[in-house]
């Protein structure tokens, strides 16, 4: 009968061990996630702010380009800048005649 009841009371330690570890292991898992969202959220701010600075960086390109007298790569980076601004007019055109 002692084997019995000590068998029982090794079980019984166990289980308490395994709901402390699951216990612990919930919490891990909510700072985690926590966590994982957070930088989930840097990453979203840091991606805007790169294609703000890309944006800026081709607005600075094009003034330095209409700034400078060089007409060769000065006028491609100008022309190319314009074709685009109107590719967009016409795409807003065209979802506006839709």
């Amino acid at each position: 009968m002692s084997n019995l009841s000590e068998q029982a009371s090794k079980l019984e330690a166990k289980i308490k061990k395994l709901i402390h570890l699951h216990v612990a292991l919930q919490k891990d898992c909510t700072t985690l996630k926590s966590d994982n969202e957070l930088l989930k959220t840097t990453i979203h701010k840091q991606q805007e702010q790169i294609r703000q600075l890309e944006e800026g960086n081709k607005a600075l390109q094009l003034a330095k380009a209409l700034m400078s007298n060089d007409d060769s790569k000065d006028s491609t980076a100008m022309k190319s800048k314009i074709n685009e601004v109107i590719r967009d007019i016409d795409s807003c055109l065209a979802l506006l005649n839709k």
